[in-house]
Order: C-alpha cells, then sequence, then structure tokens
C-alpha cells in the first residue's frame, strides 16, 4: 500500500542531505518569536527540516492544513499579509484590512492584509513589490509576524521546489530598506543594569605615540571567490529549478523585465 507520509518523509529527509539542513520529523524545532501569536501555533508540525540558508535562520513543514517556509528576521516587525488576489485565506486567517498598494499590475495580483497600511507600504518597495511579481512567487501567501517572515500554501506542496522557496525569501529579506527597521522594529531594548552602569577605572595608558597613526582599511581579498562584507551579493539559482523553468530573473512576456536579484551578505565572524 502505497504510504504518501512515508514518501514525504524520505523527501523532506533527502532534501536536508542535499542542503546541510537538519531533518527533524515531528519534532519541529521552536518557532521565531511573533507578533501576537503564529496561526499555526500548538498544532502538530510534520516534516519538519531546519537549519541556515544564507545565513539565515530557515525552517519547513507541514500542518493539517498548510505548508511553511519560514525565515528568520533580525527584528519584530507588525504583522502583514500578501495573499493572491481570490485565495481562500481560511486555513490562515491573520486578520488586518485590505490596503491598495497604488500599483495595478501587484494590486491585481496580490491581496495585502495588515492593520498597519503605514508599515505595508514600507514594507512592499518598489523592489519588494517586483520580487512578488516573479514566478517563483506563484502559488504562495507571503507573510511577515513577529520575528518570522514566511511562505505558506494550502495542502503539502513538492519539496522539489522548497529550494526556490527559501531562495525567494532571501530575495525578499535582502531587498527591505533600512526604513522599515527604522520606523517599525518593535524588538525591546534592553535596559542596562546597575552593575553595567558602574564604572570601573582601568590603569592609566601613556600617551606617547597614542595619536600618530590613525587606522588603515584593509581592502577584502575576494580571489578566492570569498563573499565580501559589504554590499549586496547576486543569489547563486542555476539550479533551483521551478515547474522546469529555472529560476533566473530575465523576460517574461507577461511582465517588464526583471532587474538583478540581489540580498543582504553574510555577517563574517
Amino acid at each position: 500500500m502505497w504510504d504518501w507520509g512515508s514518501k514525504t518523509a524520505r523527501e523532506a529527509r533527502e532534501f536536508a542531505g542535499l542542503h546541510a539542513l537538519e531533518f527533524r520529523g515531528d519534532d519541529a524545532t521552536d518557532l521565531p518569536a511573533s507578533a501576537d501569536i503564529h496561526p499555526f501555533e500548538g498544532q502538530p508540525r510534520r516534516h519538519c527540516v531546519s537549519g541556515e540558508w544564507r545565513g539565515r535562520a530557515v525552517q519547513r513543514f507541514s500542518t493539517a492544513h498548510i505548508t511553511v517556509e519560514m525565515m528568520t528576521l533580525p527584528g519584530i516587525l507588525p504583522r502583514l499579509q500578501v495573499v493572491p488576489t481570490g485565495l481562500e485565506c481560511r486555513p490562515l486567517a491573520l486578520g488586518g484590512r485590505a490596503v491598495a498598494m497604488g500599483d495595478d499590475a501587484f494590486d491585481s495580483r496580490w491581496t495585502v492584509l495588515t492593520a498597519d497600511p503605514c508599515f505595508a507600504r514600507a514594507f512592499l518597495s518598489t523592489r519588494v513589490r517586483e520580487a512578488l511579481m516573479h514566478p517563483a512567487a506563484v502559488g504562495r501567501s507571503l507573510v511577515v509576524d513577529g520575528a518570522a517572515l514566511y511562505l505558506w500554501a494550502p495542502g503539502s506542496p513538492s519539496w522539489s521546489e522548497a529550494r526556490v522557496r527559501f531562495e525567494f525569501l532571501s530575495v525578499v529579506r535582502g531587498r527591505l530598506e533600512s526604513d522599515v527597521w527604522e520606523r517599525f522594529d518593535l524588538t525591546p531594548v534592553a535596559v542596562p543594569s546597575a552593575e553595567d552602569m558602574v564604572w570601573i577605572p582601568t590603569e592609566e595608558v601613556s600617551d606617547v605615540n597614542q595619536w600618530l597613526y590613525a587606522p588603515t582599511i584593509v581592502e577584502e581579498n575576494d580571489e578566492d571567490g570569498a563573499l565580501g562584507d559589504t554590499g549586496e551579493f547576486e543569489v547563486s539559482v542555476l539550479s533551483a529549478q521551478l515547474d522546469g523553468e529555472t529560476f533566473l530573473p530575465g523576460h517574461d512576456d507577461s511582465t517588464a523585465v526583471y532587474s538583478t536579484w540581489l540580498v543582504a551578505p553574510e555577517v563574517r565572524a
């Protein structure tokens, strides 16, 4: 007898092995902080894979009704959901009201739901909207929820497209404007303790030759192909496939020409 659960578990295990991720089965990893409570929190999460993708914590899992690809954000943002126009949202109802972006092509394809229209317009910049018009976003809804950025779709989509979804989340996160974090990051600011505020004098150092030299900037040697610590780098997606088509920006007869896909650089230790 054909066992769908065993087949899916095998595909998840193979995907994890190919991409240096951890297959956790039904032992799902902890969820990132939420603005309120994740709609699938407390539900059994199956076929869970987790780890790092381009230096960012990710996980993929299925519940009884949906499949989720999630990437952790560096801060906590208000809740926002971007769903394909006409999609039944009942499997993941997050609330909020519909907000138009004033972009006819985008608004005809997507419905934006949020309680904070100012945040929606800041998050959905021209570059993020451009990403959502790419075929890699087809069949998924995008959600910002606290420290989580994730895609969801009804049912249990194939693992063959999971790589594309993680790459897509990397692109979206990398295209966020600094203004989004400056204006909307809800991460609590730590209050220094009394011990942290005590000043303990150290041994006085002679000022002889102390100011003779200014620090010099050491140029990063990228001849070995290593990623630099400044600027942006292109996502390598030559082998990522979506419905038989290479996941690369390019001309689409139904839309405009896509620009280069860029994400933020990994931070070196």
